[in-house]
């Protein structure tokens, strides 16, 4: 099954396409488990069903410039944006629109699409008794990821059904040889993840571009070179996003690899568990409710 979300041109800022390319039995850990269907009968709407969603990108640049931005305006027709896609893709948008390190948001620029997307999928499922999140990492506990949930939390006593959908970033998986040593993979891995959160030719196109794009942008790379300690003042001010990605990726990767080597007894091993390029959608349901959808 395969479903491709529509990328916005208007907003290709950070928003990547996603396609929906697997469902499987999603392993409901220690909780009782039941098996009614439903999980898989939203799953299967969540990957053919589609929305038009209406957002706007004034929330984000006012919460910017209270963090020093320079927008000089926050509101108006540039900053309202429609997009369209396949609940799932949108779902999968906003979660990697929306990431960011130990649990900070990189910027608030798609809080507001956040909202819409969540709007979107309740106003198509039955909300009693399901859970949907959404996760991007690019491997477990990295200090970078994306979370968007949907739903309360089921009850700890609740038997539950789950299954689970696979989206691709547009971030290509890792190499055969990127996966030799820790030093290589975990160069690889930070340099993924940074062109994730930061696609170098979107970026390059909306640094060239107006406000308020253009400056959001140069917000979204400030802010990621204050995270990582790291400047890329001078690349993002030429609109040079690949210099500026690189810089950011070699800050990244010594980290990357503190944690590989940590956590796994091999490269191999650590490079089986990375994860960059997807985002997968959990669905859990519970209670008495036999339909996927209205």
């Amino acid at each position: 099954m395969v479903v491709n979300a529509t990328l916005d041109a208007a907003v290709f800022l950070l928003l990547l396409g996603a396609a929906v390319v697997g469902l499987t039995t999603a392993d409901a850990g220690s909780q009782p488990t039941l098996d009614d269907g439903r999980s898989d009968a939203v799953a299967n709407v969540l990957a053919t069903s589609t929305a038009t969603v209406n957002y706007s990108l004034s929330p984000g640049a006012r919460r910017a410039n209270e963090s020093g931005a320079d927008f000089r305006r926050t509101s108006g027709p540039e900053f309202e944006r429609t997009t369209h896609g396949s609940l799932a893709g949108l779902l999968a948008r906003v979660t990697v629109g929306t990431a960011g390190f130990d649990g900070t948001p990189v910027t608030h620029a798609r809080d507001d699409f956040r909202s819409s997307v969540r709007e979107a999928i309740t106003a198509r499922l039955v909300p009693t008794g399901l859970r949907i999140d959404a996760a991007w990492r690019p491997y477990p506990d990295a200090p970078v990821e994306g979370h968007v949930a949907v739903g309360a939390s089921p009850p700890q006593s609740a038997a539950t059904d789950a299954a689970t959908l696979t989206i691709p970033t547009r971030t290509q998986s890792l190499p055969a040889n990127e996966t030799d040593d820790f030093e290589s993979l975990s160069n690889a891995v930070a340099a993924q993840t940074i062109e994730t959160v930061a696609p170098a030719s979107r970026t390059r196109l909306a640094l060239r571009g107006d406000p308020p794009v253009s400056t959001l942008v140069r917000y979204r790379y400030a802010r990621l070179a204050a995270a990582l300690n790291v400047s890329v003042e001078d690349p993002i001010a030429d609109a040079d996003t690949d210099v500026a990605n690189q810089r950011l990726a070699d800050a990244l990767a010594p980290r990357v690899e503190s944690d590989l080597r940590a956590r796994y007894d091999s490269p191999a091993d650590a490079a089986a568990a990375v994860s960059v390029s997807e985002v997968r959608i959990v669905v859990r349901t519970w209670g008495d409710e036999s339909e996927g959808g209205r």
